[in-house]
């Protein structure tokens, strides 16, 4: 029987590894090939960006297409042909375009996104924290920002913090009673996996664009004369700048004031902001380009 099993053994066993090791190793050529390609389409599309880029800079200073902070933003996508969006994905040639106006120390927003659990986060924060609208006091609000390294105060009556959970892989956001120090409430956050799910589908590629402003008859101008790649974030260097308190957290939940869904609870833009000269230490290439 053993002879048997051994003859066996170097008939079948034989051509089946080798089958084995023939397709491993195709499967190993394929993905060699897919990251070649990969990487040869984003060198391809990053060209096409400061391509553009370059087209805009050359038409000099350019009237704002909207008033306010966004102007800066809607006028550069405009320009490069990007149609206004929110959608979860990349503006252009896989790239997300942000515009800053030159030495500005606002915050830029990474992302926007309502917490990963539980289903009716939004709900849970604005009823039990929300202030009443000075139009409207029987609907509510909630605007703060917080941080990962300190409590903030809020309406005098509660601190807000964000918490990081690293074995349950969550970041969560803590809400105490101001006098008091009791955790009032710790169930609302997001999951790691949601946040690394969000910088790769939305910031994998970063194209970060600066220009000069100018005022004519009330009108503000803007000349974007450079800007910055980068690319491969990771939530690793996400967690870690969390940590470090370059990472901010807005909560901007408002409630509906008409329709079928009035009083209800919605979020307005809640999402993850960084100091610019912060960027670079979440992405793992920077390029600049003039």
């Amino acid at each position: 029987m053993a002879l048997l099993v051994r003859g066996i053994s170097s008939v079948f066993i034989a051509p089946v590894q080798h089958t084995l090791n023939t397709m491993c190793n195709k499967r190993g050529i394929i993905a060699r090939y897919r990251a070649v390609k990969n990487t040869l389409v984003m060198v391809c599309n990053k060209r096409k960006m400061i391509a553009r880029f370059r087209e805009v800079k050359s038409m000099g200073y350019i009237p704002s297409h909207r008033t306010r902070d966004t102007g800066i933003g809607k006028t550069f996508e405009d320009c490069v042909g990007v149609a206004e969006n929110n959608i979860n994905a990349p503006d252009l040639f896989g790239f997300e375009i942000k515009a800053h106006r030159e030495n500005s120390s606002s915050y830029v927003t990474l992302f926007t996104r309502r917490p990963s659990f539980p289903d009716d986060a939004n709900s849970i924060l604005n009823t039990k924290f929300g202030t009443p609208y000075l139009n409207n006091p029987t609907l509510k609000r909630l605007h703060t920002s917080m941080f990962a390294t300190k409590s903030n105060t809020y309406m005098g009556k509660y601190s807000f913090q964000l918490c990081i959970d690293h074995e349950a892989k969550m970041i969560l956001i803590q809400v105490s009673d101001l006098q008091s120090g009791n955790i009032l409430d710790k169930s609302v956050g997001y999951t790691f996996e949601e946040i690394e799910e969000t910088l790769k589908n939305k910031l994998e590629n970063l194209f970060y664009v600066s220009a000069k402003r100018q005022k004519s008859e009330g009108t503000e101008l803007f000349l974007f004369h450079k800007a910055d790649v980068y690319m491969h974030p990771s939530i690793e260097r996400f967690i870690d700048l969390l940590q470090e308190g370059e990472i901010m957290y807005d909560i901007r939940i408002g409630s509906y004031k008409s329709g079928t869904t009035y009083g209800k609870s919605h979020d307005q833009g809640s999402g993850f902001r960084i100091l610019p000269q912060s960027l670079d230490k979440l992405f793992a290439y920077h390029e600049e380009v003039e």
